[in-house]
């Protein structure tokens, strides 16, 4: 019955009438409690007093709003409206005594009572009966300015019912807001948990520390229960409504740090109204790097990739956005020895970001050819052009799994590590590595893996149930790379601060419970063991290597390893042997011996230990 009278909104007049109805209902108590009135005597003074207060509160636009949305806004425009229509009637009774002016008190007491209590009841029968069958129970965390918001947002929706507040402030923990309590992180919160059958969290506030997101998943990550955030007011100001603002908390949320702190200046100084090349343009790190170079406001932006598909896909994006900085695509390989020749002749480039490479261990464990060319021949004809053409600033992206290489991959960056630092410590050209681990969300990474297997119901698969990496966003990463090539002065390695390792496995779980889902009930986590190249845990710091401060906290320098003409001669000879067709067991003999701490892991190149 009350869900039909709810289905739709109703038009003024009924508003009109029912404050009629009681207004005169007010006045017949009144006349009841006091046996006569002085005020209201006849019929034609209750008409003229509803007249007046009808009229009253539509100047103060109080029929403007709908019934069942009434808030406290509106109370006070019929309250106004009312005092108005007191005093208005008060002249045409020619009220001059105590006694009238008692009566008039009582009266206006009695009209806002019942206009107010008779909205109330309608908001709330209402809120009983709009809701669904499934309706979501969700606690807030934040008791502030932008939780009321969300939670006044959420009581109007159909299938959303906050049940009450979290907040870390001691003061505000015990008391209510709206009727729902403030709760603590703690046991006891556990159990209210479970028994108002709470399905999800939502986070309503910026300001939280990235150790404290941790801690609050990790409070209901057993519980099965959703965790999402909400931008600040303003952010949802010019959004298209509250639900459509509620994010889910991703494992990027998780792992990223805080704010990381940049020298802007410096940044500025180092790159506005600069050429800039940056090769491996189109793919994750080198696109990323693209795009935070623009905040800074550089001349032209060269963006070099041989992947024709994603540097269209990239083009395409970046056409769309206001951009001052003026963009060239170049659809081209840095192997290619003619072209680059050409490139650097014809533009006077001023800083390079080198992010072309391959990454995959698989694949570069299964064609060591390739990625020898790639990796290392790519890296020094880039290096050799700098040099050639007198570029002051060059920045090389490497990895973590050049340290103690287990796979032809890290070996291969782990060369072409060793030719930059003995290039750059005879050149003007001031050349730095910079060198970090896994990228969250980069094309071949866990996350999007996980991510798919997760969206296919699993399983999801780990080859061994120890093996950790250290992770960093991709957006982290490329903030940190420029700001060393901000800061360098020349052969230095650059190793980021990437926190402590995570245990794959753990990931895992993490993943399938942001999904509301449950690990081995829900998706199944399959171990496969180790493929060929890998290795348990991966290392920042070679056994040559100590690291010092640098000016960033999240950035340490590593001490300049120096390497003679011999290991170059040797890394010519690889290039060379790659170019004539050698064979893989040859190719990474060699690469064993430029490196003499490439140890083969689960690999067929075990043998050559």
């Amino acid at each position: 019955m009350l869900d039909k009278i709810f289905k739709k909104h109703y038009s003024k007049r009924y508003a009109y009438l029912l404050d009629a109805f009681f207004l005169i209902i007010s006045s017949e108590i009144l006349l009841f409690l006091n046996g006569s009135n002085l005020v209201i005597r006849s019929n034609i003074d209750k008409l003229i007093y509803v007249i007046i207060c009808l009229i009253s509160i539509t100047l103060f636009r109080g029929y403007v709003m709908f019934l069942r949305y009434t808030t406290f806004i509106d109370i006070g425009k019929i309250a106004s409206g009312l005092v108005t229509s007191i005093l208005i009637y008060s002249l045409i009774i020619n009220a001059n005594t105590r006694a009238h002016y008692n009566y008039l008190l009582l009266l206006f007491y009695f009209s806002l009572s019942f206009l107010s209590l008779y909205r109330l009841v309608i908001k709330l029968l209402f809120a009983s009966v709009s809701k669904e069958d499934k309706i979501t129970n969700s606690l807030l965390f934040g008791a502030g300015v932008n939780g009321l918001m969300i939670k006044k947002a959420l009581d109007d929706s159909n299938n959303h019912n906050v049940k009450g507040f979290i907040d870390d402030d001691k003061s505000k923990v015990g008391r209510s807001i709206e009727g729902k309590e403030v709760m603590s992180l703690d046991t006891r919160l556990l159990k209210y948990v479970n028994e108002k059958k709470i399905s999800q969290i939502i986070l309503t506030t910026d300001n939280l520390k990235q150790k404290r997101k941790n801690e609050i998943f990790n409070f209901f990550k057993d519980l099965g229960i959703k965790i999402f955030y909400f931008p600040s007011i303003d952010k949802f100001a010019i959004g298209n409504g509250i639900l459509s603002n509620l994010k889910p908390i991703k494992i990027e949320d998780l792992l990223k740090r805080d704010e990381i702190k940049i020298h802007t200046e410096k940044n500025i100084l180092q790159y506005k109204n600069k050429n800039i090349l940056v090769t491996g343009a189109a793919g994750s790190i080198g696109s990323e790097i693209v795009k935070q170079l623009i905040k800074f406001s550089p001349k032209n932006i060269y963006l070099m990739d041989n992947s024709e598909l994603n540097l269209f896909n990239l083009k395409n994006e970046l056409i769309k956005k206001k951009i001052k900085t003026k963009l060239f695509f170049l659809l081209q390989s840095i192997v290619d020895y003619s072209l680059l020749e050409s490139f650097f002749n014809q533009n006077k480039i001023e800083v390079i970001f080198h992010a072309a490479a391959y990454k995959n261990v698989f694949m570069t464990e299964t064609f060591p050819s390739s990625s020898v060319v790639n990796n290392i021949l790519g890296t020094k004809n880039i290096v050799d052009f700098a040099i050639k053409y007198q570029v002051p600033n060059m920045v090389m992206i490497s990895t973590d799994k050049a340290v103690n290489p287990s796979n032809v991959m890290g070996a291969s960056k782990r060369i072409a590590e060793i030719y930059v630092s003995y290039k750059s410590s005879s050149s003007k050209t001031q050349i730095i590595t910079t060198r970090f681990g896994n990228v969250l969300g980069s094309s071949g990474s866990v996350v999007p893996i996980f991510n798919e297997q997760i969206a296919n119901g699993g399983p999801l698969t780990i080859t061994h149930p120890e093996i950790t990496r250290f992770f960093m966003t991709i957006t982290e990463a490329c903030q940190l790379v420029l700001e060393a090539g901000a800061t360098g002065s020349g052969g230095e390695i650059y190793v980021f601060d990437m926190g402590d390792p995570v245990k794959i496995n753990d990931l895992a779980i993490s993943m399938i419970r942001l999904s509301g889902l449950i690990e081995n009930q829900d998706i199944e986590i399959k171990h496969t063991g180790l493929r060929p190249g890998e290795k348990l845990y991966e290392e920042l710091l070679t056994d040559k290597e100590n690291l010092k401060r640098s000016h960033n906290e999240l950035i340490y320098i590593a001490d300049k390893e120096k390497f003679n003409i011999e290991k170059i001669k040797q890394i010519e000879d690889l290039i060379r042997l790659c170019n004539n067709g050698g064979s893989s067991i040859d190719i990474v003999k060699l690469m064993k011996k430029i490196v003499p701490e490439y140890i083969s892991l689960n690999s067929e190149y075990e043998k050559l230990d």
